[in-house]
């Protein structure tokens, strides 16, 4: 009947997701150094400040924390200046060397043009034979006939689940990982199999995400509000 079918599905996707999960080796990681550390920064937009108040941030390794705010509040600007890819028009922001891997809703860490195959030996540093590449790939849920496709035809969920396994290619711990609307393209299959990995890391989390459900399965306990000027 439609619920042992439902059952018999439910089962599937759990043991899935239990199999993908990513063993991250996060012996690199040193618990509450500063990464970051931001003195009344503030942007500007055609001469007027993004936010209120000029913010001061510290982020340490192992913190997890959400930015909230509305539409519009400069949530991505944020993390654009975290990463250094924008500079603030006041305030200083000073980074000590650290490694991170920023994973938004569009997944555009991945090159689109790549196959399957080739973005998953990408991560393969430690120099796996191709046979155990592919052996992850298939604990993945990539089977033999997706290895050639180009990463342009995945969906979300697919994409999610390449890059998590190009972490677990890795076998190395990001120090830190930003995630900037993670669920929003993803079915509950593919959140479970993302909350289930996010979990089991031990490094730095900024998160941006209206789920909070999902913030608080991942552990996250501090947030940065961010308030318009206008």
């Amino acid at each position: 009947n439609d619920i042992s079918g439902d059952l018999r599905d439910l089962r599937s996707s759990v043991r899935n997701a239990d199999q993908m999960k990513v063993n991250f080796n996060d012996s690199n990681l040193h618990s509450g150094k500063i990464l970051i550390s931001a003195e009344e920064i503030n942007f500007k937009y055609d001469q007027e400040n993004l936010w209120k108040e000029n913010l001061n941030l510290e982020i340490r390794s192992g913190d997890r924390i959400s930015i909230k705010g509305s539409n519009g509040s400069g949530k991505t600007t944020l993390i654009k200046l975290l990463l250094g890819d924008l500079q603030p028009s006041v305030g200083t922001i000073s980074r000590s060397d650290f490694q991170t891997i920023y994973i938004d809703q569009e997944y555009s860490l991945i090159d689109k043009q790549t196959t399957v195959c080739d973005f998953a030996q990408q991560f393969n540093d430690n120099a796996l034979q191709e046979s155990e590449v592919k052996t992850l790939l298939s604990r993945f849920l990539f089977g033999k006939e997706t290895w050639d496709k180009k990463c342009d035809v995945l969906s979300g969920g697919e994409r999610l689940r390449l890059l998590l396994c190009g972490l677990s290619i890795s076998n190395k711990a990001p120090d830190m990982i930003i995630l900037d609307e993670p669920t929003n393209n993803l079915d509950l299959q593919n959140v479970e199999i993302l909350t289930n990995s996010i979990k089991d890391y031990h490094g730095t989390l900024v998160v941006i995400s209206h789920d909070g459900v999902f913030l608080e399965e991942i552990g996250v306990v501090s947030e940065v509000l961010l308030i318009k000027e206008y």
